[in-house]
């Protein structure tokens, strides 16, 4: 119970009220301890969001980036999962690097994807805690508690665009240079997690690129955990984000991002640990988990 009481204790503290955001970054709190559960920890997950948020920016081909690959490749490792990494180049020269996860070398129908590079330029202390480390830390943790040969891990690089905004031609580098290299070997569906473990989260999952086959697992799987609908809903548009590539090319595709629109911290200073959530991060967990349950034991193929 001792090894459980950090857990309760930030779940308990974090009641996802509306918080001021601070006008500056601040130093992230040192990474909690992780504690040892065969349940799914949110409290290891942001352990996890703050050791990757104290490297700093994290942004393509700087050193901090290769020091979150090693981070993620030492807790991979130990939780028995082969690594790959991916080197490539994008357009403007810049080197990028994507992480696959393994647990054999068979292709798994089940793709869990998330990016890991932030955003250029916005501060030199800059966390990206959101849009970048909380879908790492879900999918490092996830990795801790999954066992099954039917699910691939993905870190990609090259998400952010290196231009103010996204476009078609600049952006999503990791996620298009995998499906170019996977050719005819992909998996038959991919879960993206982007924006996972703010307070005050509401996923909201875009309408125009949700096949009626996920959108029917993702309303079971809210329900199954009697998660609110209107934290957990959906977006009546479309986002150009890691799923596309994916689904253009055949994959049945499933994107749990954040409703961000209009927000003040997105690509801001603001996006720091202060942000983070635990249970936040648990319940992103948690419905990944149940989804993967669903998917895997669905038994009928899907139609984009």
């Amino acid at each position: 119970m001792r090894r459980l009481l950090p857990l309760l204790l930030l779940l308990c503290s974090c009641d996802d009220s509306p918080t001021a955001a601070p006008a500056a970054p601040e130093p992230p709190p040192p990474a909690p301890a992780l504690v040892n559960t065969p349940e799914f920890s949110g409290h290891n997950a942001y352990a996890h969001c703050a050791a990757i948020c104290a490297l700093g920016p994290r942004y393509s081909g700087s050193a901090a980036y290769e020091k979150q690959l090693q981070y993620l490749e030492k807790h991979l490792h130990a939780a028995g999962w082969q690594t790959t990494r991916d080197t490539f180049t994008a357009p403007n020269g810049v080197r990028m690097t994507n992480l696959r996860a393994h647990r054999n070398d068979a292709q798994p129908p089940l793709l869990l994807s998330c990016h890991i590079d932030t955003k250029i330029n916005i501060a030199p202390d800059f966390q990206s805690a959101d849009d970048g480390a909380s879908g790492a830390a879900v999918l490092l943790e996830l990795a801790r508690v999954l066992s099954s040969a039917q699910v691939e891990l993905i870190f990609l690089d090259g998400e952010e665009s290196f231009a103010p905004r996204m476009s078609d031609t600049d952006g999503l580098y990791g996620s298009k240079f995998d499906v170019k290299r996977r050719g005819a070997s992909l998996p038959r569906w991919q879960i993206n997690l982007d924006m996972v473990g703010g307070r005050n989260k509401c996923i909201a999952i875009p309408a125009l690129d949700t096949s009626d086959f996920m959108y029917a697992h993702y309303t079971t799987a809210v329900k199954a955990l009697g998660y609110s609908e209107e934290r957990w809903t959906v977006w009546p548009g479309s986002y150009l984000d890691d799923h596309v590539p994916y689904q253009e090319a055949g994959v049945d595709s499933l994107n749990l991002i954040a409703a961000f629109s209009g927000s003040s911290w997105w690509h801001t200073p603001r996006d720091n640990m202060s942000r983070i959530c635990p249970r936040s991060l648990h319940e992103s967990g948690c419905i990944t988990l149940q989804l993967i349950n669903q998917l895997l034991n669905a038994g009928v193929s899907s139609a984009p």
